[in-house]
């Protein structure tokens, strides 16, 4: 009998919910914790037990005894616990990126799964440690979730612990479990993939999920901070990518028995040819999921002038958004997290206004407003722009009607459409006929 990986020294417990205490193998469990005494007995191969919720504080040590044998978890911290999950611009590390911010605070704590696979599929066991903030140690930790942390254990003065489990060109599939991913619909929408797929052993047969998911599930926690799709770009499977995300969040709520608040990284712009890759289409189904799958939520992209990187080193603004998004969510600030987001249109006579949320100091940064299409049947119309306050108003003369309305709709936007907090509006396209 034992607990999982994850519950080790410096760990951080999600507060105001139970907390789970799971691993595997048959036998008896006594742990100590916060003056009070918990026994419980495994009948099975795995088990999962229950304490109470506590309220946020530590440091703490937690006596826990399996079978008569003694062990001493140290210097334990109760607070808000998050998943940054997803591929390789969450799981993209400190050390790697620009601008880098060296921050020493005992009340951050990282923790990353250990499991993996190399290239050719062979096993991959790291240290299963929980590390402190100082001294540098989050060099090899993911750089989104360490800004996140950071700026969010300053607003709310409790400790923060951010748990990353994630794989660079991981797919949506991938952490998908099986009972999902190998229906016949399922596999229809599958049926032509991005290269990542067979490019990666460990994008086959739900493996993400099985070996890294599955080791931290249930740990109680916050909310997960997603960021992925650049694998799931392929020309057909893109304009499913809506389906596959709203799929694995329900796997993932349903596992944990909690209605996980998801907060989705919208892609950045990236150059490369529409004839290989559809970032537009990913784009457009991530603001889908954040319309349509309750308690999800979007940060929408940054263009941070990186577009020739598919991993862009500037990592802050991204990190702020989702900070900003769950300030938002779960602490009722207002504060925006999002850029402008094309909720309704409204046709008049040689004119169209589009009606954004996320709006308040709309505006547009320059002199005319950029990547901007609008076409009747394939023939481009010269429009005059108008804001007026949530809405964009284009205007045109003469008696052609459009047929498509689009803003940034390209692997690598160059609009230039704002809100006041300096959020850039997620690209869209409209077809009126």
């Amino acid at each position: 009998m034992r607990l999982a990986e994850i519950f080790g020294d410096n760990m951080v417990l999600q507060r105001d919910k139970q907390i789970c205490l799971f691993g595997d193998g048959k036998g008896q469990l006594t742990v100590e914790f916060c003056g009070k005494s918990y026994n419980f007995v495994s009948n099975k191969e795995k088990f999962c037990f229950y304490l109470p919720s506590f309220k946020a504080g530590g440091p703490y040590d937690m006596k826990v005894i399996i079978d008569g044998e003694e062990s001493i978890i140290k210097n334990i911290l109760i607070g808000d616990v998050y998943i940054a999950a997803g591929q390789s611009n969450i799981e993209f590390l400190l050390k790697e990126t620009a601008d880098i911010e060296y921050i020493d605070n005992e009340n951050i704590r990282f923790f990353t799964e250990p499991n993996s696979v190399d290239e050719e599929n062979k096993p991959i066991h790291n240290s299963p440690d929980w590390i402190i903030c100082k001294n540098k140690a989050a060099n090899n930790f993911s750089a989104i979730g360490y800004y996140f942390a950071n700026e969010l254990q300053k607003y709310t003065g409790v400790p923060v612990g951010v748990i990353s489990c994630s794989k660079g060109a991981s797919r949506v599939d991938a952490w998908t479990a099986a009972e999902y991913v190998n229906t016949e619909h399922y596999q229809e929408m599958q049926k032509i993939r991005h290269n990542d797929y067979n490019y990666y052993k460990f994008n086959h047969n739900s493996w993400l999920y099985e070996n890294k998911l599955l080791n931290i599930v249930p740990y109680a926690n916050s909310g997960v901070l997603w960021y992925q799709g650049e694998s799931n770009r392929g020309n057909i499977e893109s304009a499913f990518y809506a389906e596959m995300l709203e799929i694995m969040i329900n796997n993932w709520r349903k596992i944990w028995n909690d209605n996980l608040p998801f907060y989705c990284v919208q892609l950045m712009p990236y150059n490369e040819s529409a004839d290989v890759a559809d970032w537009a289409t990913i784009r457009s189904q991530q603001e889908r999921v954040s319309k349509t799958v309750a308690n999800t939520y979007l940060v929408t992209l940054v263009d941070t002038g990186e577009s020739e990187l598919i991993h862009p080193l500037k990592k802050k603004k991204v990190a702020y958004g989702l900070a900003n998004a769950v300030k938002s969510v779960q602490f009722d600030e207002k504060i925006e997290y999002c850029g402008p987001i094309l909720d309704d249109f409204k046709c008049g006579k040689n004119s169209v206004e589009l009606v954004f949320s996320h709006a308040d100091g709309l505006h547009i940064k320059g002199s005319e407003l950029l990547d901007l299409c609008v076409c009747a049947n394939d023939v481009p119309l010269t429009v005059s722009v108008e804001i007026k306050e949530n809405c964009l108003k284009l205007s045109w003369q003469g008696n052609a009607l459009p047929t498509v309305i689009a803003l940034g709709y390209n692997n690598a936007p160059k609009h230039n459409l704002y809100n006041g907090a300096g959020y850039l509006a997620s690209p869209f396209q409209l077809r009126l006929n």
